[in-house]
């Protein structure tokens, strides 16, 4: 007696586990946490979403590294999620992953801070997801692509619209009543010290039960969404971020429409990227070495020495320029005129001594007419 009302209670262990569970694509996690690629940053977000179907939520943390171009960006999630469905009281909780590469192209010029005035965006990657509880057991494994338009009218705040098409493969773990029939050795029964009784079911049993109650359905979707990202950059460190976005319960834009709202905080743990900021900023936060070294790496630097290398150096004799020298103006100074040289005159001949006459006198001499005076250069006439 006691054996077959344990028998009659076997398809009952199936029975309460409920409802058949059906996939719902477009459920994963978020893909891109910012859309910032200037630095390396951790991001710590909150989003809920609300359906017809019932509520979702989602709590993510995720790790985001920039390249130094500041033109990719690897984002790596952790997520936890919850499902609320309307048709019973037991929440679906899950986990999700994942692993996504931003890239950002500017095509516009930038800010001073770097942030691009507008840009170009895509991503690739993808985010497993899985739900469970005991009446809903499901995991979908999306490829997500997405595109975005990062517009940024003022350096303190970026609009970031976007669209994402996900590629889905769903497994949905389905169970269900079953009645199976089972012989008296399939079942053995053994009391215990509580005054219950131990039942073991046989390999057989358990088989035969889980092939007619438990459902393994396979299921291919591409589930899309659309949403809108608003960053505002409180600092050079740290931003703050709005979500918004609208996705469906199923393949394309079919099902259940699920409109979520959230917020999150971005912590950059790293310097914003040298290379998008403007030429006169990039030095700021650089050593004098890094400078020295990088400077070394121009072909300009070849010629060039340090103090300590031109004073093991000798000292080299300058050598003359070999350009013209430019011919000084000789001023002009009144030269004398020369004189012309005048002959000297003639000195007049002696005078010879009067004879004396033989009585001793000595004869007065005759008077000369005067001589004329010559002209001379210094006293003429």
């Amino acid at each position: 007696m006691r054996i077959r009302l344990l028998l009659g209670t076997l398809p009952a262990v199936f029975l309460c586990l409920g409802h058949p569970a059906r996939a719902l694509p477009g459920t994963h996690a978020p893909a891109v946490s910012t859309y910032d690629t200037r630095a390396s940053s951790v991001v710590l977000a909150y989003r809920h979403g609300s359906s017809s179907d019932g509520p979702f939520n989602t709590i993510s943390y995720n790790a985001n590294f920039t390249n130094t171009t500041g033109k990719l960006s690897a984002q790596f999630g952790l997520h936890y999620v919850s499902y609320a469905p309307k048709v019973n009281n037991e929440t679906a909780h899950g986990v999700a992953a994942s692993g996504v590469a931003l890239f950002e192209f500017p095509v516009a010029a930038r800010w001073d801070d770097g942030v691009p005035k507008a840009a170009l965006s895509f991503y690739v990657g993808s985010v497993p997801t899985i739900y469970v509880s005991g009446q809903r057991n499901y995991l979908t494994i999306p490829l997500t692509l997405g595109f975005a338009v990062p517009l940024s009218p003022h350096r303190a705040i970026t609009f970031t619209p976007w669209f994402e098409a996900a590629p889905s493969a769903n497994l949905d773990t389905i169970f269900q009543p079953a009645k199976i029939s089972v012989g008296p050795d399939a079942v053995t029964v053994t009391p215990n010290a509580t005054g219950s009784f131990d039942v073991a079911l046989n390999q057989g049993a358990v088989e035969a039960a889980v092939k007619k109650g438990v459902t393994i359905n396979y299921g291919f979707s591409v589930p899309m969404r659309v949403g809108l990202e608003t960053g505002i950059h409180v600092s050079q460190g740290v931003d703050f971020n709005l979500y918004t976005g609208l996705a469906s319960l199923g393949g394309g834009f079919s099902g259940a429409t699920v409109l979520s709202l959230g917020a999150g905080l971005v912590f950059r743990w790293d310097d914003i990227v040298p290379a998008v900021l403007p030429v006169e900023r990039r030095l700021d936060h650089e050593g004098c070495d890094a400078i020295e070294a990088r400077f070394r790496s121009c072909p300009n630097s070849r010629p060039w020495l340090s103090p300590e290398q031109r004073a093991r150096q000798p000292q080299a004799t300058p050598q003359p320029s070999s350009a013209p020298l430019t011919p000084q103006p000789t001023p002009l100074t009144p030269q004398p005129t020369p004189l012309t040289p005048q002959p000297t005159p003639a000195m007049p001949r002696p005078v010879a001594a009067p004879a004396t006459s033989a009585a001793g006198f000595v004869p007065a001499p005759k008077p000369q007419a005067p001589t004329p005076a010559q002209n001379t250069a210094a006293f003429p006439n």
